[in-house]
């Protein structure tokens, strides 16, 4: 990997890591951050379909209470590089680091969490003596850790030869590889259950059915379908739009309706 190469993809772990935090920008998201990996070291194309992978897979791991999530940021940017950069990976070899990285990230995590509680009390005591600049100061120290916590691996994982990389990826049983293969599909088909169940509204499932059918029997590409999608969802959303008050009434009927049935039952 060239020195230009390696500088991009330690500031887009930096950028990812800080962002894990944030979450603001959603750099930490696989769909991202594998992409830009794989635009740092030229194999976007790569990042971008093992990014799709990954984000089916880590589409439910979120924090729930005080319970940390296994990380998503720090291994989506080290099966990006395993899979985009010399060592040339497999993707499913790539899946395979991510569960164990996702787990290191995880206990990065807590630590530095933990670590940050002498912070916050920095913080308050500057925020009370009204010191903004030392406030600033405390926020974008912690920042930067959280930063180096998935560049300081990220780094690391560079260093290894890729001849020991692909020695590695070989040890690995063929049949803990096919297993990977096989939970790849069905992970990425609940995943998108997942989102169906979240989203999905009675008045939508003909546009479901409809677009399966499209894809089934057209035989068109999934850029081609991505844009019909996308003018079809606009023309809908303007129609939907220009009707908005008699939608309005009627929920506001079914809400009433409700309302005087919960009255009736007490």
């Amino acid at each position: 990997m060239g020195i230009i190469s390696g500088v991009l993809v330690l500031l887009v772990a930096f950028f990812v890591g800080m962002d894990d935090i944030l979450d603001e920008w959603q750099l930490f998201q696989p769909m991202v951050a594998c992409t830009l990996v794989g635009a740092a070291t030229g194999n976007i194309s790569v990042g971008i379909f093992l990014g799709a992978t990954l984000q089916m897979i880590t589409i439910g791991w979120m924090n729930v209470g005080a319970a940390v999530a296994p990380d998503i940021g720090l291994p989506a940017v080290i099966s990006a590089l395993l899979v985009c950069g010399p060592a040339a990976i497999s993707i499913k070899h790539g899946i395979a680091f991510t569960i164990p990285f996702a787990v290191v990230g995880q206990l990065l995590n807590v630590f530095i969490r933990k670590r940050m509680a002498m912070l916050i009390h920095r913080a308050d005591q500057a925020a009370e003596e009204g010191n903004l600049a030392w406030l600033d100061r405390i926020h974008l120290l912690s920042l930067g850790l959280q930063g180096l916590r998935v560049v300081v691996p990220t780094f690391l994982v560079m260093l290894i030869s890729p001849r020991y990389l692909h020695s590695l990826t070989n040890r690995i049983p063929s049949v803990i590889t096919n297993g990977i293969d096989v939970s790849i599909g069905m992970i990425a088909a609940v995943g998108f259950a997942i989102i169906m169940n979240m989203t999905i509204d009675k008045n939508l499932w003909w546009w479901l059915l409809a677009g399966f059918l499209l894809a089934v029997l057209s035989g068109l590409n999934i850029f081609i379908l991505t844009i019909v999608g996308i003018i079809l969802t606009i023309i809908y959303i303007w129609f939907s739009n220009q009707h908005p008050n008699s939608s309005e009434d009627s929920s506001d009927i079914d809400e009433q309706d409700n309302f005087d049935k919960e009255l009736d039952d007490l």
